[in-house]
This record gives structure tokens, sequence and C-alpha cells, in this order.
């Protein structure tokens, strides 16, 4: 089923279920998702068109940003609300450059590293902006300070820029882990519990649920060879999870198989490549990788 975004205005896939309905595609979450509660439609519907015009961006820029972290929000009323008086959310101009100089530096290795924004229009909520024009001045001021370079929709950050977003960032950049589940139940789970703790440990996360892998999209795949290292859960897995942990482990990115003890019986037959640790609970294992840090 299609329907707009009630955040972004995209015409986008959405399906429902009996408390949630799932928007995926969108400029709000690309290459992935969010669901929007039943009763947040009646909420949104009730602000003001002014109200509409300042916040509706800034909802779209939250999800996108909590996205690209690999975090699946789900949203109701009360979370909404929570979002708005978020004191994270960039309100001046030089924080919204903050964040697009951060966003650029999480993406790249080095500086004059190019990162593809195409097309422009469907990026401007990167920056918590309110409009492409507004994401476009940032853009020319950054420009002009000479943090970046822009020819067209690519962007490359330069030595200035790079040193500027490192020391946003903590004076070095987190590496990547990506956390592939073949269980939807698993990676809600892991998202609230998992993905933190791997955060804690001075890591960027990205969940791969299993509705996500079934696309076989030639971007995520290309994206998962951004990882330093990456968790593949074969609980209950099928055989998207190993194909895209398989495209991973040929670019030589650490791996480590992860299944559920109660499942590991069904797994002795696997090839001998394949070597799962059992776990009985989320906190073993964000331990593990506690002390392998």
């Amino acid at each position: 089923m299609k329907k707009h975004c009630m955040f972004c205005n995209e015409l986008i896939d959405m399906k429902q279920d009996e408390e949630f309905d799932r928007y995926s595609g969108c400029m709000c979450a690309p290459n992935t998702y969010y669901h929007l509660s039943k009763e947040a439609y009646s909420h949104i519907q009730a602000f003001s068109y002014a109200k509409k015009r300042q916040v509706l961006p800034l909802i779209s820029a939250y999800i996108r940003e909590r996205a690209e972290g690999g975090e699946r929000l789900l949203l109701t009323p009360s979370k909404l609300e929570e979002m708005l008086v978020d004191p994270d959310i960039p309100m001046t101009t030089e924080e919204k450059e903050k964040r697009l100089l951060q966003y650029l530096y999480r993406r790249t290795d080095t500086a004059m590293e190019p990162v593809n924004l195409h097309p422009l229009s469907k990026s401007y909520n990167l920056t918590y902006s309110t409009n492409l024009q507004e994401f476009v001045y940032i853009l020319e001021k950054l420009r002009e300070m000479e943090l970046l370079v822009r020819e067209g929709s690519i962007l490359k950050l330069t030595d200035l820029g790079w040193s500027e977003a490192a020391a946003f960032s903590g004076g070095g950049k987190r590496k990547l882990f990506s956390v592939m589940v073949g269980n939807e139940e698993i990676g809600l789970e892991w998202s609230a519990q998992l993905l933190p703790g791997l955060e804690q440990c001075g890591y960027d996360t990205r969940l791969l649920l299993p509705s996500m892998l079934r696309k076989q999209d030639s971007e995520l795949l290309e994206a998962l060879t951004d990882s330093h290292y990456i968790l593949a859960d074969l609980t209950g897995a099928g055989p998207e999870v190993y194909f895209a942990a398989g495209y991973a482990a040929k670019a030589d990115i650490p791996l480590t198989w992860t299944v559920r003890s109660d499942q590991m019986d069904s797994l002795l037959s696997q090839s001998e490549w394949i070597r799962p640790i059992p776990w009985e609970d989320t906190e073993e294992l964000v331990q593990r990788f506690q002390l392998r840090r």
C-alpha cells in the first residue's frame, strides 16, 4: 500500500498491523523504516498549520538521525512530544552546520573523500533544516568557510573541515559495528539493549533486520563494507542473513556469528566456516564485546 509520509510527504510503501503502521524508504528513513501508532495520526492532525510547518521537518530529521544510528522508532503521541523537547535538537545555524560536518565525517575515512547526497532535495533533513533553501544556505556557508567542497550534490570535507568534525565527534572516528539479525523480535530487543551497550564501548552501530536484508539492495550491501565489525545472529535466520554476512566476509570484515543457545543444536550441521557463539541473554553479549574491546 502507498501512502504519504506525514513528516516529509513522500509517497512511499506503508504496511499496516494492529497497532502500528510501518513506513519505509522515505527521506525520514532511507533504506529502513519507522513505525507510527494509530493514535499518532489524530495527534498530528490536531497541530495547527503553523505548528506543522515548524515541527514536522524536525521530526523527519530526528527519525533520520536515529535511523542512521540503527534505531527503529515507534512513534506514539507521547514519543512525538518527547522528541520536540529533546535538548539535542539543533536550533541555531551553527549547530546545524556541525550536524552536517559530523554526518560527512562518519561516512568518510579521509579528507576530500566524496559523499554523494543526490538528490539534495531528499537530504535537507540531515541538518534539521525546514526546507531545501535553508540546507543550501548551510552548504554555501560551510563552503565559504573552507570546511567543505561542493560539486553539485557531491560534498567533500576539506582538511580543515575534517579537523573540525573530528573535534565535534570527540577527537576520533568511532568504528562502525553492524548487527544483522534473523529474527525481528530479537532485533527490536537488541535495538534497546545491545546497541546502546556497544555504543558505550565506543562504536557507532547499525541494525539490519531481516525485512531489510531480504530486499538484497545493492546500496545496502555496499554500505555493509563500511563496517569495521559485523555480528550476524542466526537465531531463526533465513538465507538473507547468510548471504549478507558472506558478502561482508568476502570484503575481509571481521565477522562474529551468534545464535541463541536453545537453537544451537539445529546449527551443528553448518559449515566449519560458521561457528556461532551461543548466548542466553542480551546482557551476556554486551559484556562479551566489552571484554573484547
